[in-house]
């Protein structure tokens, strides 16, 4: 009787304690993010912000860098209308008449030059010597085969005798089909370029068209205007030698056909 009798009592003794304890141990209030911050100071903000918020503040940071740089791209990028190639272009070209030159020329055909741009290839040289055979050339001639392939040339250059190459591996094309008989009829006759084109339907009697004349060895094409070497406008670009003859015409797989005859016009006529 005795044993339970302290067995309450000391039951009695711990409830008091921890009732008076209870007091201490209180359940902690939480309190929101927002509470949290509007408490914190100085550095202590700083610290809550990057802990809380860091993550979120990256990303949008990172968005806000991509939607920058597209709509700065797309505000300041330019369109090429028209492509422009001079093969074994050896001279000094004069890079701020030719600029100049060409931003004048699109102006004229009303062609906005801070949105559009005429893109410029002086870079393709081919050693015409058989004898020799360059890292450079090949290099080039393989660049040559991916920019006329590709349709990446829409007028292009070239001395006379690397000009009857090309045309002979159809990189011209017919100027017959751009200019009319009496433009043609205007220009002196050796100044036109004219290359007899190997094709297996030639014989296949298939018939031509009127800008193409059917022979025996392929078909005959007008392929380019021979531009002399006192010729102003190219001494002026500076691209060729003195001395060097160049032939103009228009790429067989032009893409901007229209303004590349407008620009031939303009340098021939």
């Amino acid at each position: 009787m005795e044993e339970l009798h302290n067995h309450t009592k000391n039951a009695e003794k711990f409830k008091s304690a921890l009732d008076e304890d209870a007091s201490i141990y209180q359940q902690r209030e939480e309190k929101s993010a927002r509470e949290r911050l509007a408490e914190a100071h100085g550095w202590e903000k700083v610290e809550f912000i990057g802990e809380y918020y860091g993550i979120a503040i990256l990303i949008a940071v990172i968005v806000l860098v991509v939607v920058i740089q597209f709509a700065y791209g797309r505000l300041t990028s330019t369109n090429t209308v028209l492509n422009v190639v001079a093969v074994n272009a050896a001279g000094e070209a004069d890079e701020e008449y030719e600029a100049s030159w060409f931003a004048e020329f699109l102006e004229e055909n009303d062609i906005n030059t801070s949105k559009n741009e005429v893109n410029i290839n002086r870079t393709l040289y081919i050693d015409t010597d058989e004898t020799t055979t360059s890292y450079g050339t090949v290099y080039s001639t393989e660049s040559l085969v991916t920019v006329f392939g590709t349709g990446s040339a829409d007028l292009f250059f070239a001395n006379d005798e690397y000009f009857e190459t090309m045309a002979s591996l159809q990189y011209a094309g017919n100027l017959e089909t751009y200019l009319t008989e009496e433009e043609i009829a205007s220009i002196d006759e050796d100044r036109l370029v004219y290359i007899t084109i190997v094709d297996e339907d030639a014989d296949s009697g298939e018939e031509q068209s009127d800008a193409e004349e059917a022979s025996e060895e392929g078909v005959t094409i007008l392929a380019g205007i021979r531009l002399y070497d006192d010729d102003e406008w190219l001494n002026d670009l500076g691209w060729y030698t003195e001395g060097v003859d160049v032939t103009v015409g228009i790429a067989s797989l032009a893409e901007n056909e229209e303004l590349a005859v407008t620009l031939l016009k303009e340098i021939i006529f």
